[in-house]
């Protein structure tokens, strides 16, 4: 059987493209490309596009071409990261000429400053970052950085704000500051690391405050304090505690993943509070003012704080408090979960393309594929397939006729996925999409359907866990709204051992 491009199918409908590399873009700038879908046969058609990542977006996900028609597609390229991007379009056509599938590629860049972190994860990432932020480093000394910090950096029309508790008042020096009862905040305790430099003066983690709220926070680990002994201005401080306002959540979540990186993760300090601290940075993305205040610290530091200029390098490290590996997600998604047959004719041999999506991030093999009928004749080949890609497994059908019923059953590292098969003269060829079975997303819920007994674990696209729960209905619904939009992997693991991966888009 044929691994291929030379299926029947694609004397009905084809693209114009079987690759497309688009050129290498920067953060924040976007690329473009039309792929023509063209349907030869002589009945129009229902196509559903779906590409495997969220920084490639279609300008269609559903659409029509009439009988001898073509349809333009545009694919519009916006990368978040400075990596090698490989990923797929899969177009279906729920009709019995199968799906298409284009190979979709790019990289993309951020300013020079970053550009050794091209393509580095994890450790790597994290190694490099902190090379990159230690260069050229400029120590004005603790006295220089307060001095700087006043009458400048975080100097607004001559006010300067606590950011804990947001009372001003109007200074621009040192002495200014102990007049008007404020002083240096060390988002990391300058305890845990005995004060010493060049960690006392880096102005990334200085911030200004009042003295109680700085006494306040003293050098209690941040995190939601649900009874407090003490609040001013939305901060609090209770039960071992501290929790800034929300207003400057994010920017201490920011700080403290700079120091951990820039220097090391004292006394462990870190480690309890990362998954919090997460949380805040996604919840409050950099702001103008925290932008200008990076920009500001770098004119006379000379070094910058990697997670303001791009928060996604956080998704490419699990881990800033200890040694950080992704998780291994294994998955797999044909292009199809029913091949529709119904036409108006059916030769004696119909050869049906179905594509098979490596969607997780790590190799995958197909060790075997099973049916019921003796009608369907199955590939031979047992491919193994590299993340990010797509194989055609080339499915015959032979003299079948009127209600003509199978199931295909394909296993791939202990995965399994059906894809029922359904040939009804009544129907005509035209055909619209079915409900995908198991897993889908609702206007508030990711929903999982027909799965009676097992478990459901969530990854974001980075491999991190996010979501583990046992599954004890056969219609479960995991609330998507405390996630952020995205990609994400959901695992499925019934009481039998059954295993199996799907891809869902939280809009």
């Amino acid at each position: 059987m044929l691994i291929g491009v030379h299926a029947l199918s694609f004397a009905q409908i084809s693209v114009s493209k079987s690759t497309v590399s688009f050129p290498k873009t920067m953060y924040g700038d976007s690329a473009v490309t039309v792929v023509n879908v063209s349907n030869q046969s002589t009945t129009s058609i229902t196509f559903e596009a779906d590409i495997y990542h969220p920084d490639f977006i279609l300008s269609e996900s559903t659409f029509l071409v009439a009988a001898g028609e073509k349809k333009a597609l545009v694919v519009t390229f916006k990368p978040k990261h400075n990596i090698r991007y490989n990923t797929e379009l899969i177009i279906r056509s729920f009709s019995r000429y199968g799906s298409l599938r284009v190979d979709i590629l790019g990289e993309g860049k951020y300013d020079a400053y970053y550009a050794s972190t091209f393509n580095l994860f994890e450790e790597d990432l994290k190694n490099e970052l902190k090379s990159v932020i230690s260069r050229n480093y400029v120590n004005l000394g603790y006295n220089g950085a307060r001095d700087r910090m006043y009458a400048s950096i975080d100097n607004v029309g001559g006010k300067v704000t606590c950011v804990y508790t947001g009372r001003t008042a109007t200074f621009n020096t040192r002495s200014g500051a102990n007049s008007n009862s404020f002083n240096c905040e060390h988002t990391w305790p300058q305890s845990l690391f005995n004060k010493r430099e060049p960690e006392r003066a880096d102005i990334h983690h200085l911030f200004p405050t009042d003295v109680n709220s700085n006494s306040r926070r003293g050098s209690y680990p941040f995190g939601v304090v649900s009874s407090s002994s003490w609040s001013e201005g939305g901060s609090k401080q209770g039960g071992s505690m501290f929790e800034p306002r929300n207003d400057h959540k994010g920017d201490v979540a920011r700080a403290m993943f700079y120091f951990a990186t820039r220097y090391q993760n004292y006394s462990g300090f870190l480690t309890s509070q990362e998954s919090i601290l997460r949380s805040w940075a996604l919840q409050q993305p950099p702001s103008q003012k925290s932008i200008d205040r990076n920009n500001a610290i770098y004119a006379v530091q000379k070094n910058r704080n990697p997670y303001v200029d791009y928060p996604e390098f956080l998704s490419r490290i699990k881990s800033i408090s200890t040694n950080s590996v992704a998780d291994k997600v294994t998955g797999f998604e044909p292009s199809v979960n029913e091949i529709i047959l119904h036409g108006d004719t059916i030769p004696g041999q119909w050869t049906y393309p179905l594509f098979i999506t490596n969607t997780g991030n790590q190799p995958i093999t197909i060790t075997d594929i099973t049916r019921k009928e003796a009608n369907t004749i199955l590939p031979a080949t047992r491919p193994t397939i590299a993340p990010g890609e797509s194989v055609e497994l080339s499915i015959i059908f032979e003299n079948i006729g009127d209600g003509f019923l199978d199931e295909i059953e394909i296993t791939a590292n202990g995965m399994k996925e059906k894809i029922l098969v359904n040939m009804n003269w009544t129907l005509g060829m035209e055909s619209k999409p079915p409900v995908k079975p198991f897993v889908y997303v609702s206007d508030a819920h990711i929903v999982l359907h027909k799965v009676t007994s097992g478990n459901v674990t969530l990854y974001d696209m980075a491999g991190r866990k996010i979501y583990f729960n046992d599954i004890l209905s056969p219609f479960t619904e995991i609330d998507r709204t405390k996630f952020p939009s995205g990609t994400y992997f959901v695992q499925i693991i019934t009481d039998n051992g059954a295993r199996s991966v799907h891809r869902v888009v939280i809009p």
